[in-house]
């Protein structure tokens, strides 16, 4: 690990359009014309946390257990991050190390107010993810909670647990 992480976004907004032959094609949006995106670059002043509350400590992954019966599973316990990685693998929860089998479910990703509620911010099917930085190193872990949810945002007790992928440093 260095002294900082670079990171990208690039959205390309699609829209599908017919032929005369009943065709269907993929062509950027119209109503936006191209592809947009942007990078930048996190500061990290500390990664000695530990692999729980990292998500990965000496080049090993530790994976974060989402529940499926609560919102109330913090991202991590670190309270003064710069930079914070989710990702929905796609996969059930074994352990800190392993993945179970495929789960079609999908990760809430909310935002608690400290006191009794959570504002959904992100709903992350297999395989994708989200970024929050803040130079300061003011992100709150214990105020992102994740909940595996069905895919269409529904909670359900039942859904099984899957596994999040996480990098959270200071």
């Amino acid at each position: 690990m260095g002294d900082s992480i670079r990171y990208s976004v690039s959205v390309t907004p699609v829209e599908e359009i017919a032929d005369e032959n009943a065709g269907t094609h993929d062509v950027i949006a119209g109503e936006v014309g191209k592809s947009i995106g942007g990078s930048g670059i996190a500061v990290v002043t500390d990664y000695s946390g530990t692999a729980a509350a990292q998500g990965y400590k000496d080049a090993t992954v530790n994976y974060l257990e989402v529940i499926d019966s609560a919102d109330t599973t913090d991202v991590s316990s670190e309270l003064t991050a710069s930079f914070v990685f989710i990702k929905n693998t796609g996969y059930t929860y074994s352990s800190a190390t392993v993945l179970g089998d495929a789960l079609a479910k999908s990760v809430k990703v909310m935002i608690f107010d400290g006191v009794d509620t959570n504002t959904m911010i992100s709903i992350l099917d297999a395989g994708e993810s989200i970024i929050l930085k803040d130079d300061n190193a003011g992100i709150v872990c214990t105020g992102i909670h994740v909940r595996t949810v069905n895919t269409d945002g529904s909670a359900n007790a039942a859904a099984g647990h899957l596994a999040a992928e996480i990098l959270v440093v200071d």
